[in-house]
């Protein structure tokens, strides 16, 4: 029997040994460099496990008369033609685009929701406010060691613009399709954006859901939720239509994550769970 769970530890492990062997090599004084590798071992990471379909670069996405930031990592479709392209760095459009990551070297806990409204409004203009769902993640490959800072910091953050509708009776905001829903905050810490019906506890609020994964599971879960994703953007797919081998192999806790859940974070303010 195939062990899928030693072989997502592994991925983590891998990470990690990248991230050290390069600090072994160079001073601090070249510390911004070492960032820059941290994208690239990322990126080259996707680009072995994504279909062939579609392309992963740096750089931009321009909407018509705006254009996004720089950002870290794209996922792109690249039967479809791009504006821009050299080497790794494109320019795309929305039509192009499956997912965007912004890659930190460590996010602070006050650093954090600065990165989220960045992100936040790169995927807005991706998607122009539409109700067009990608991929908008943060990956971190270090954090700090206590997840009451994070948590403290989110909760304490204003999210409502995230949760206004353009019209009365609809029942998913729009910037929610377009705003972070995966968090890596180094190995151990995991959050998920959960839309209104999505979590599987039923909780009908869209909030962030964040969990103490053990033995580094938070980057290998961020990465097979990128590929689950993918599934469905192609393929139509759930997480609970995926061929059963497909999910043990994705997510191999045999409890489930919502077994390692720390807090549930309301975008509503002043509301708990």
């Amino acid at each position: 029997m195939p062990n899928y769970l030693e072989y997502q530890k592994s991925v983590a492990a891998e990470f990690k040994a990248y991230e050290k062997r390069v600090r072994n090599l160079i001073d601090d004084s070249h510390w911004g460099e070492d960032g820059r590798y941290k994208e690239i071992i990322l990126m080259n990471y996707l680009k072995r496990v994504l279909p062939k379909n579609l392309s992963v670069g740096t750089g931009f996405v321009r909407n018509k008369t705006e254009i996004t930031s720089q950002i870290d990592i794209i996922i792109y479709d690249n039967s479809f033609p791009v504006l821009f392209s050299e080497g790794d760095f494109v320019v795309a459009t929305p039509e192009n685009v499956i997912g965007i990551v912004e890659v930190k070297t460590k996010v602070k806990a006050i650093e954090l929701c600065a990165t989220i409204e960045k992100s936040n409004k790169n995927g807005a203009i991706i998607t122009e406010n539409s109700d067009a769902l990608i991929f908008n993640g943060i990956f971190s490959f270090n954090s700090n060691n206590n997840p009451d800072l994070y948590i403290r910091n989110m909760e304490n953050h204003d999210f409502t613009p995230l949760l206004r509708r353009k019209h009365w009776n609809q029942i998913t905001p729009p910037a929610l399709f377009s705003c972070v829903n995966h968090i890596a905050l180094g190995q151990r810490y995991f959050l998920k954006l959960w839309a209104a019906g999505q979590n599987p506890n039923d909780i009908e609020s869209p909030h962030y859901s964040i969990y103490n994964m053990q033995d580094g599971l938070a980057f290998s879960y961020f990465l097979s939720n990128i590929q689950d994703f993918v599934i469905w953007k192609s393929k139509g797919y759930t997480s609970k239509s995926l061929p059963g081998d497909l999910v043990s192999f994705y997510y191999p806790l045999p409890e489930g994550k919502e077994s390692h859940l720390v807090k549930r974070i309301l975008l509503e303010q002043n509301q708990n769970i």
